[in-house]
């Protein structure tokens, strides 16, 4: 479907990021007292033991204020008390959440794309809540509720006759870990707005903390249907900073297969903390 030229020079951009992740990987020390989502300590990792001091004084790490989201889904580790964060991904898609109490947050998101085209495709706007906090050592349960209004064609000529639908879906989630490395285990059911989903909709995630400020994160979704189940999975690595992360990865399934590369669609996003 592609070119060998264009399959090249793909490679060659994606070598070019991963010396970028390399480069990045020592950081600067972390800033006292910074705001957004309460970072573990900079060597406590639940997974992994903390390095030795005479190797972790060759390295310095950011705090890590940004444990609460994976790629697409979140954790069950809350926001803090009027801690924010904004995130971007390929430019068009970008999402606000914030800390209402210690234990609930609220989001929304909004694609630019769509909108600005609104008289050929309806916009495609998304909004969440959560509540939960820890409940035990490292242990964390939420529930959260979200809502994603997606497009349909519209008539270009009589554009307030577009039509589109939305998905809604109620999940609880647990998660394992802190910031610096963490597991989370998801589950719930869909609605369309007409009719329940004849299956569960499940999440599993992780991030793990493997250079000074690199994460590794995996994400996968599944959708059980009696006569067709939709999978979705992601890889990449999170570039750590004091307030900003950057996201480099990729997600496949099959219709994206079919579309795009047969090893998925690469995006690159990037989330401040405030």
């Amino acid at each position: 479907m592609h070119s060998s030229w264009t399959l090249a020079t793909g490679l060659a951009h994606w070598s070019r990021l991963l010396f970028l992740v390399v480069v990045l990987a020592h950081g600067e020390p972390a800033e006292a007292g910074a705001r957004g989502l309460r970072p573990a300590p900079a060597n406590n990792s639940v997974f992994f033991p903390a390095a030795p001091k005479r190797i972790a004084r060759l390295h310095r790490r950011s705090s890590n204020a940004f444990g609460s989201q994976y790629f697409h889904a979140n954790s069950a580790i809350p926001l803090d008390l009027g801690a924010g964060s904004y995130r971007n991904t390929l430019v068009s898609w970008n999402t606000v959440a914030y800390g209402l109490t210690p234990h609930l947050s609220v989001g929304g998101g909004v694609d630019l794309y769509s909108t600005f085209n609104a008289r050929r495709v309806t916009p495609v706007w998304m909004t969440r809540m959560q509540v939960g906090g820890e409940v035990g050592n490292n242990l964390h349960l939420a529930g959260t509720a979200f809502y994603l209004r997606l497009p349909l064609l519209a008539n270009a000529e009589s554009p307030d006759t577009a039509a589109a639908t939305g998905t809604g879906a109620v999940m609880a989630i647990l998660t394992w870990g802190n910031s610096n490395d963490q597991f989370t285990l998801s589950g719930g059911w869909s609605h369309d707005g007409m009719t329940t989903a004849r299956g569960p909709l499940l999440n599993a995630a992780g991030a793990f903390r493997i250079f000074p400020n690199v994460q590794v994160i995996t994400e996968h979704w599944l959708l059980l249907d009696p006569d067709r189940d939709l999978m979705a999975n992601s890889l990449g690595v999170r570039i750590i900073g004091d307030h900003l992360a950057i996201d480099l990865g990729v997600v496949h399934n099959r219709e994206l297969a079919g579309k795009v590369f047969s090893w998925g669609m690469p995006f690159l996003a990037a989330t401040l903390n405030f």
